[in-house]
Parts: C-alpha cells; sequence; structure tokens
C-alpha cells in the first residue's frame, strides 16, 4: 500500500487527532513512514492562530513537495478549514480537507491519490459531531493526550479558532470511565486532558468540567491526570481544591492570561477581570505552594500603551506564577481586532515579547528554587544510555534529570530536587 507521512502543526489537540488518523490509516492498510524520501503522500495538519502559525504550515506544504520529488500532499486542520481556496491555489497542494472531513481522509485518499485536478473536501462547520482522538507525547508512550472537548464559542476578538473549530461540543461523560481504564491498559501513566476550550467540558447539558475532576478524584485509574490549560472565568473554588489537594490530579495549571490590563482585556472580549485572576493564583498558592502556575501572555495588541504593557508587566511580576507563554500579537483575517485602530509597531511588539521572556526565565528559576529540597511524584519519559540520565516530569511540571545505572520502568517514582544545573535544569535523586 501507499506509504504516508503525518506532519502535525499546532496544539495538543492536533497532535491528538493527527495520532488518531494514523491509527485509521494503518487500519486502511497506509503505510506510515518517517522518512520524506520514502512517502508518497503527506497529510499535514495545521494551525492558524498566528501569522507564524500559517507561515509554518505553508513552509511545511513546500518542504513536503521538495523533499519528496512530488509526493502527493494534503492538507487539513484549522488552517485548511478557513483558507481552502487560498491552498488550492497553491502548486504544491494535491488536496485540501476540513475539520469534518479530517478522519475520512484514508477512504478519500483512495480515489483523490488517483486524480490529476485538486480535491478540496471542506463542509460547513453546522451540526459538528465530536471525534475522539488520543497521543502519546513520547517513544515511552507514557504520557497521552487525550481530547474530550472541541470547538469554542467565546468570539475574543482577536481568535479565529471558533470559525476554525466550530462550536464546543463534548465527548459523552458515560464513556469516560472506560476511556480512561483502555488508556491506563495501554501502559500510559499520565493522561492530559485536553480541548480547544477544556473547560467548557459539557456533556448532555448536565455533566461539565467539574464533574470529570470529581470522577477522577473519586475514583483509581492508575494514572494521573494533567489539566492542559483552562480559562481564568472557569476556575472557581472546586477546581482550584481539585488541583492542590487531588492524589491523582496533577499540580499544575496552564492559564491564559492574555493580558494583565483590564482596558486590554475589555478590548479582547476576555471574560474575566485581571483582580479576579489575581485572586485565584494567591488562593492556589496560599493552599499549596507547590502548584505549578503557568500563563499565556499576547503582547502588542492594538491600543496597548506603553503603560498598559507596565501594568501587565507589573502585574504577572507580583504573582506567584512559575513561567509564561508569550506570544506577539498578529492580525488574524475576519476577527474585529484585525479592523482595531491604534495597531502597535512590530518592532514594539517583538521587544514587548523579549521583556516578558526575561521574566518568564527569572519567574521559573525562582519557582525551581522553592522546589529544592522537596520530594514529588516522578514519571520517566526518556533515558539516555550514554549520559545514564532519565528525563520526565513530576506532578508540578518540573522537567528533571534523574541520574539512574539503567533505565527506569513506566511507572512512578519519587524524586528528591537538589540542584539546578549551570543550564539551569533540575537535578534530582530517587528517594
Amino acid at each position: 500500500m501507499r506509504r504516508v507521512k503525518l506532519i502535525n502543526i499546532g496544539c495538543k489537540v492536533n497532535f491528538a487527532e493527527t495520532s488518531t488518523l494514523k491509527t485509521k490509516l494503518q487500519e486502511k492498510g497506509f503505510v506510515i513512514t518517517d522518512k520524506y524520501s520514502d512517502a508518497e503522500i503527506v497529510l499535514i495538519n495545521t494551525c492558524t492562530v498566528t501569522n507564524n502559525a500559517d507561515a509554518d504550515c505553508r513552509a511545511a506544504i513546500r518542504r513536503a513537495k521538495r523533499e519528496t520529488n512530488g509526493a502527493f500532499v494534503g492538507v487539513f486542520g484549522c488552517f485548511a478549514q478557513l483558507n481552502s481556496e487560498q491552498l488550492a491555489e497553491m502548486p504544491e497542494v494535491n488536496a485540501v480537507y476540513g475539520i469534518k472531513e479530517k478522519f475520512l481522509i484514508p477512504e478519500l485518499l483512495q480515489t483523490h491519490f488517483q486524480k490529476s485536478t485538486k480535491s478540496i473536501e471542506v463542509s460547513e462547520l453546522t451540526s459538528i459531531s465530536f471525534d475522539f482522538a488520543y497521543s502519546a507525547d513520547n517513544a515511552a508512550r507514557s504520557r497521552c493526550f487525550l481530547k474530550i472537548q472541541d470547538g469554542c464559542n467565546y468570539r475574543c476578538s482577536y481568535c479565529t479558532i471558533p470559525n476554525a473549530r466550530g462550536n464546543p461540543r463534548s465527548i459523552p461523560f458515560k464513556q469516560l470511565p472506560e476511556i480512561f481504564n483502555e488508556v491506563a491498559e495501554k501502559g500510559f501513566r499520565e493522561i492530559v486532558l485536553s480541548g480547544i476550550n477544556l473547560g467548557e467540558y459539557n456533556s448532555n447539558n448536565f455533566y461539565d468540567f467539574e464533574d470529570v475532576l470529581q470522577l477522577i478524584a473519586e475514583n483509581d485509574f492508575g494514572v494521573r491526570f494533567r489539566i492542559s490549560s483552562i480559562e481564568p472565568n472557569l476556575i472557581n473554588d472546586k477546581i482550584i481544591d481539585y488541583v492542590c489537594n487531588s492524589d491523582t490530579i496533577c499540580k499544575h495549571l496552564h492559564i491564559p492570561l492574555q493580558s494583565g490590563s483590564d482596558k486590554i482585556l475589555k478590548l479582547m472580549r476576555r471574560r474575566y477581570t485581571s483582580d479576579k485572576l489575581f485572586n485565584d493564583i494567591h488562593k492556589i498558592k496560599s493552599i499549596n505552594s507547590d502548584v505549578c502556575i503557568g500563563l499565556d501572555v499576547i503582547t502588542g495588541f492594538p491600543g496597548e500603551t506603553e503603560q498598559d504593557f507596565k501594568q501587565t508587566y507589573d502585574f504577572i511580576d507580583n504573582l506567584p506564577a512559575s513561567y509564561l507563554h508569550v506570544f506577539t500579537y498578529s492580525e488574524r483575517k475576519n476577527t474585529p481586532a484585525a479592523n482595531f485602530p491604534d495597531k502597535v509597531p512590530m518592532k514594539t511588539r517583538k521587544e514587548r515579547t523579549h521583556s516578558l521572556k526575561q521574566l518568564s526565565h527569572s519567574k521559573l528559576l525562582a519557582f525551581y528554587q522553592t522546589q529544592i529540597g522537596k520530594i514529588h511524584e516522578f514519571l520517566p519519559e526518556k533515558y539516555s544510555e550514554s549520559e545514564k540520565i532519565h528525563l520526565g516530569h513530576t506532578s508540578n511540571y518540573l522537567h528533571c534529570k534523574v541520574i539512574t545505572e539503567k533505565g527506569l520502568d513506566n511507572s512512578f517514582f519519587y524524586v528528591q530536587i537538589n540542584e539546578i544545573d549551570k543550564d539551569d535544569k533540575i537535578i534530582a535523586t530517587l528517594k
């Protein structure tokens, strides 16, 4: 059968969907290859969250055609859903598939591969159902990204994802115990609960995300669970309690803050104030100081003055956050913000991004220092035979180097955090 190379660009949900498509292709007899030189078909799962993501997609398409000496190139995912005509104009592209069609690709390829004309299979996102997907994120298969929610209807002024993904939908709650057990039986030891707007999980207008966390906290599935990210407006006392106190829910939250200026948050059409998040984060750390808290931040949003940026910088500087993911604002077609006045020069945007990345580094090292001497649950992920080092993560997301004479089993171990090396990496020992 035909040999297929898969390329993934984008978020954890994309990653899970690419892996699920891989399984479906194999079930249809396709052979998966990692080498461009072997591939007769290249399928690219795309992202459109930023201009850089768009550029990465186009670059991946051109590379696929160039390095395979003319393989069939099919493009799917968010960028494909929103820009099918633009992609069809690229000479390197043979087929474009929408969000609804992505898991039909194995069947569609049977006919599309033989066609001399381009194929565009992109449907409107009406009456869209939930597509289950999960994926291992490393060769050891220790951690699994599990999609339990898809879509978003928040309509933030800078974001195209609601148009690319459609309205929120979720996996039925009653299926979760069986799925958790099935994933554990495959050998995974950590499940990363993933979604486009994970905290808006809703099953039959009855079960919500709190119910998912309660299910996890009250049952032993033999794995630990990590929340991939959660919107600030959805954080409440119950969720804080589960993250801070549950033995099976990781001590880690990633929160899309986006700005510390309430003026900018309002322009972004976000659903919270900076005070709300400030109080929640301090509450979390007062209950359990070991919880790792990451924040997403956007710099250079239209109307962001030097004073607004300083307000964001100072706000984060005064927060017990552990690290930042910083994004330089980029205009997205068909979003309100693309037409907002008072554009920030790109040079200024990038300078602000650089400033926050430096702040992130100092906050991460400060968090690391608070962990020295402490003992944490550790999950091995990758072993280096030459260095005698096993890499992995603790429950609170510390990326550790653990010195061992041989590789560790795919199980949980306790380690003590000993020091931060000259490369700002954590060195730990088994307990």
